[in-house]
């Protein structure tokens, strides 16, 4: 009896892990942003600014920017403002209300791309912006806004991005190829394993 009740423990166990690794998949909102700055001239100096911030008492949330491709990584190319910091591959950027924004300090010419990740409380999004802005060597904006973001709830609760404004001459947003986060790739895998010990013992 005690046999069947711990078998029937380690199978529930089981199932909850690997719901929870779906669960959690699902509760960050990704979006693969491509940036070409050909329109600015080839080897043109100037800068990138990437903005992530809330108003209105948006609830908390987080910016990660990783797999750059085409910037210089030299961190010195880097500068990091407000509640934005360097996390390993990458950037991360509260929304807080002070101006949290990674300026990027680089050559223009070139496709620059990156893995946008943002995290929250799909329950309660309000007006989280997340921004990229072009500008010249001397720090003048070029052309407006290249992209304009807000993280907000879907019809069905779960967390979305709408575009709110887009240079569709130099940005794209698309959805990345589905790859499952390491933790809940560790999630699944410890859940299968434990059903398959499960089912030996069965």
């Amino acid at each position: 009896m005690q046999n069947k009740l711990l078998t029937r423990f380690l199978r529930i166990a089981a199932l909850l892990l690997a719901f929870g690794a779906s669960s959690h998949a699902m509760a960050d909102v990704m979006r693969l942003v491509t940036l070409d700055t050909s329109i600015y001239g080839a080897g043109r100096q100037g800068y990138l600014d990437f903005t992530f911030n809330g108003v209105d008492g948006a609830p908390a949330a987080t910016a990660t920017m990783a797999q750059l491709q085409g910037f210089n990584m030299d961190p010195a190319n880097f500068s990091p403002w407000g509640d934005a910091a360097a996390v390993p591959g990458g950037f991360a950027m509260l929304n807080s209300s002070s101006p949290n924004d990674v300026l990027y300090q680089g050559v223009f010419g070139g496709v620059f791309s990156f893995l946008l990740t943002i995290s929250g409380d799909p329950s309660a999004l309000l007006n989280s912006n997340f921004g990229v802005v072009a500008y010249d060597i001397d720090q003048n904006p070029i052309k407006g806004k290249i992209l304009d973001l807000m993280f907000v709830a879907a019809a069905d609760g779960s967390p979305d991005l709408q575009i709110l404004s887009i240079n569709d001459a130099i940005a794209s947003v698309a959805l990345p190829a589905a790859v499952p986060e390491p933790a809940s790739l560790a999630l699944a895998a410890l859940g299968l394993l434990m059903l398959a010990w499960v089912r030996r013992r069965a």
